[in-house]
C-alpha cells in the first residue's frame, strides 16, 4: 500500500510529467547567391559608363567600370555580389549614346550591347578644317558631342550612330579645329540621315607634299591668298622623314603658298605651289652640292657635314666617282659645311667652313682645297 502511494505521488510532480512537443521553427530562406555577369560590347563604339542596379533599390549607384571602358569587341566582367534577380541598366557610350534596359541577371550571363537599336548619321565635312565636335539639340537643350573621341578629318566624312533618340529633328552645331563654329538649323535625319558641313560646290584639290629632310615635319599650313596660314592641316600626325601626305583642300585656285615647319621650329616657306599640275610638293633642309670629279684618281667616299656636327656621318657616295663625272651631295643645316673626299688608294683630303649655299659646284682637282 505505501509503496502504491508513493507511486502515485511521484507520477503527479512536474518532473515526471510527459514532456510537451517543442514548435520548430519554419525552413529559412536561403542567402542570395553571388552574382557575376559578363559585359559584351558588340558595338562600334566605346562603353564608357555601366550602372546596374536592383529594381527595388531607390538610387543607381556607382559606375561599375570604375575607371575602365570597354572598346569594341571586348568584354568586362562585373561583380554584383550577393543581389536577387532583378536589375536595371544604363549603359553610356562615349558618342553621349545611352541605353536602358531591365536584366534578370538570374537568367542571364552575359549580357550584349550593339547597334540594333541606333539610328545612322553620315556626318560630311567639306572644309579644309578638322571637324571636333557636334551637338544635335532639342529646343532648350544641348545634349552631348555626338563624335565622342572621334573627329571629322577635313574633306572627308564619318559615320555615327545615334542611340537612344526617337525625335527627328534637330539643330545641328558643328565647332572646328580652332574653335570656328557652323550652325544647321531644323535639320531632319529622319528624311535626311545626313548632315554636311562647308561648301562642297568649291573644288576639291589634291596633292602629295613630302618630307625629303631628316628632321620631323610637325606642322602644314596651305592658304590660297595673303593673309594668315590658318589650321595646320595635318592635325594630330607628323610626317617622319621620307613620308608623305595627301593634301586634299578645297579651293577655286591652282596657285597657293604652302608652309612646312619641322620639329626643330625650323620653318621652310614655298610661295607658289600650282596644286592642279599633279606634281610632289617636296620639303626638305638639305643644301645641295654638286662635286665634279678631275682628279686622275677616283673617288671612293664623300662626306659633307655642318660645321656644327663633331662627326661626318654616312658616306653620300653609291658608287665611286670617277674622273669626268658628276654627281649631287647634300646634308641638313645651315650654309656652312666641311667636305672630305676618300680616294680609291685611301688618301683623303678635307676642305672646311665651305659656303654650300654660294658655291653649289666643287671642282675636285689637284689643289682645290685652296680654291
Amino acid at each position: 500500500m505505501r509503496r502504491t502511494l508513493l507511486a502515485l505521488l511521484l507520477l503527479s510532480t512536474p518532473a515526471f510529467a510527459q514532456k510537451q512537443p517543442q514548435p520548430q521553427p519554419g525552413p529559412s530562406r536561403p542567402a542570395p547567391a553571388e552574382r557575376n555577369i559578363v559585359l559584351r560590347n558588340n558595338s562600334q563604339s566605346v562603353i564608357r559608363e555601366v550602372y546596374l542596379w536592383e529594381t527595388s533599390a531607390r538610387a543607381e549607384g556607382p559606375d561599375r567600370l570604375g575607371a575602365d571602358v570597354v572598346r569594341p569587341n571586348s568584354t568586362f566582367r562585373v561583380n554584383l555580389g550577393r543581389v536577387g534577380c532583378q536589375f536595371r541598366l544604363r549603359a553610356v557610350f562615349e558618342d553621349g549614346g545611352v541605353e536602358t534596359r531591365a536584366v534578370d541577371v538570374c537568367r542571364t550571363q552575359e549580357l550584349v550591347l550593339d547597334d540594333r537599336n541606333t539610328r545612322p548619321l553620315d556626318v560630311a565635312n567639306n572644309t579644309d578644317t578638322e571637324l571636333m565636335q557636334l551637338f544635335l539639340s532639342r529646343p532648350g537643350t544641348i545634349g552631348p558631342d555626338r563624335l565622342g573621341a572621334a573627329t571629322v578629318p577635313g574633306n572627308d566624312s564619318l559615320r555615327i550612330r545615334l542611340r537612344g533618340e526617337t525625335a527627328c529633328e534637330f539643330d545641328a552645331r558643328a565647332v572646328f579645329r580652332g574653335n570656328r563654329e557652323e550652325t544647321r538649323a531644323n535639320v531632319n535625319i529622319c528624311t535626311t540621315p545626313n548632315i554636311a558641313f562647308g561648301d562642297a560646290s568649291i573644288p576639291l584639290r589634291e596633292v602629295t607634299v613630302a618630307n625629303r629632310s631628316s628632321r620631323v615635319l610637325r606642322e602644314l599650313f596651305a592658304a590660297a591668298g595673303p593673309g594668315e596660314w590658318g589650321a595646320d592641316r595635318l592635325g594630330t600626325t607628323v610626317l617622319n622623314p621620307g613620308q608623305s601626305f595627301l593634301l586634299r583642300t578645297r579651293s577655286q585656285e591652282c596657285r597657293m603658298r604652302m608652309r612646312a615647319v619641322f620639329a626643330d621650329n625650323r620653318a621652310l616657306e614655298q610661295p607658289d605651289v600650282d596644286i592642279c599640275a599633279g606634281r610632289e610638293v617636296v620639303f626638305s633642309t638639305a643644301r645641295r652640292v654638286t662635286l665634279v670629279q678631275s682628279n686622275a684618281r677616283a673617288v671612293r667616299e664623300a662626306y659633307l657635314s655642318p660645321v656644327t656636327e663633331n662627326d661626318w656621318g654616312a658616306n653620300l657616295l653609291a658608287t665611286p666617282l670617277p674622273r669626268g663625272e658628276r654627281r649631287e651631295i647634300g646634308t641638313d643645316g645651315d650654309c656652312q659645311a666641311d667636305l672630305r673626299i676618300v680616294f680609291d688608294n685611301g688618301n683623303a683630303e678635307e676642305a672646311r667652313n665651305l659656303n654650300i649655299c654660294e658655291r653649289t659646284e666643287i671642282e675636285l682637282k689637284p689643289g682645290w682645297i685652296t680654291d
